[in-house]
C-alpha cells in the first residue's frame, strides 16, 4: 500500500531514449505511474509516442515548456490538450495572459477530442541554473527565490494548476499554497554528489519533506543498474 501510494508522486523522465529504449524501461519498471515526455523525445518520435505510453496505461506529464506570445501559446495548448495527456507545463515568464488564455484552450480542447482535461502548470527558473548563473547570465538582481515566488503566484492568479520548481523552493511555496496547487520538482538525486546537469537538488525524501506533490526522476532509475528495485526503493524511501 505504502508503494501504490508513493508510486504516484514519481514521474520518470525518459528524454534521452527511444520509444523502444523507453518501453523496454517501463516494462522492467511495471509499477511506474507517471512517465515524463519532454522536448527531445516528443521531437524525435512525434505525437505517437503519447498513444504509445497511453496504451501502456501510463499516466503522462508532456513538458514540452511553451514559451511564446499568448496566440502561440494557446493555439499549442489547446492541440496538444486533444492528445490525452494528463500534465503540460508552460513558461510562468511568458505572463499572465498567455498563461490564463493557455489554460483556457486546454479545456477547450480536451472537450472537443472527449478527453479529460490536463493541469497545465507554469515553469518558474529552471533547475539547471545556478545562484550564480541566474544573476549574471540573465542579469537578475534578486534571488532565484525570489523570482520563483513571483513565478508561481502569477501562475495560481492565471488558474494554473500548480508550477515547477526545484526542491530548494518547494518549502516556502507549500507555506502559502495548499495541496490542491501541485509543486513538481526536478533536480531529484539520490546522491547529491552527482549533479549532472542540474544544480539546486535534493534528495527524494527532502524534497517531498520539503512540500513537493510530484518528483521528476530521471538517470537514478533509467540508469540504475536494477531500474526497478531503484524505483522501488524511491518509493519506500519517501512514504
Amino acid at each position: 500500500m505504502e508503494r501504490v501510494f508513493s508510486a504516484d508522486k514519481i514521474i520518470l523522465a525518459i528524454d534521452g531514449l527511444d520509444i523502444n529504449e523507453a518501453k523496454l524501461l517501463l516494462e522492467k519498471c511495471p509499477n511506474i505511474k507517471w512517465v515524463k515526455v519532454g522536448l527531445e523525445l516528443f521531437t524525435k518520435e512525434g505525437p505517437d509516442v503519447i498513444d504509445i505510453l497511453k496504451k501502456m496505461n501510463k499516466k503522462i506529464f508532456l513538458d514540452l515548456k511553451f514559451h511564446d506570445i499568448p496566440n502561440t501559446m494557446r493555439a499549442a495548448c489547446y492541440e496538444v490538450s486533444k492528445l490525452g495527456v494528463n500534465i503540460i507545463s508552460v513558461h510562468a515568464s511568458a505572463g499572465s495572459k498567455a498563461l490564463s488564455i493557455s489554460k483556457n484552450a486546454s479545456l477547450e480542447g480536451s472537450k472537443i477530442a472527449n478527453v479529460n482535461p490536463p493541469s497545465i502548470v507554469g515553469i518558474t527558473v529552471l533547475t539547471s541554473l545556478s545562484r550564480e548563473e541566474f544573476q549574471t547570465d540573465l542579469d537578475r538582481e534578486n534571488s532565484i527565490e525570489e523570482n520563483v515566488v513571483r513565478l508561481a503566484k502569477l501562475s495560481f492568479d492565471a488558474g494554473l494548476d500548480g508550477c515547477v520548481c526545484s526542491p530548494w523552493e518547494a518549502k516556502i511555496l507549500r507555506s502559502i499554497y495548499k495541496n490542491n496547487f501541485e509543486l513538481i520538482t526536478p533536480g531529484i538525486r539520490t546522491n547529491t554528489q552527482n549533479k549532472d546537469d542540474q544544480n539546486r537538488i535534493m534528495t527524494p525524501y527532502e524534497a517531498i519533506n520539503n512540500g513537493a506533490s510530484k518528483l521528476v526522476i530521471g538517470r537514478s532509475i533509467s540508469k540504475a543498474k536494477d531500474p526497478n528495485k531503484a524505483f522501488l526503493d524511491i518509493c519506500d524511501s519517501i512514504y
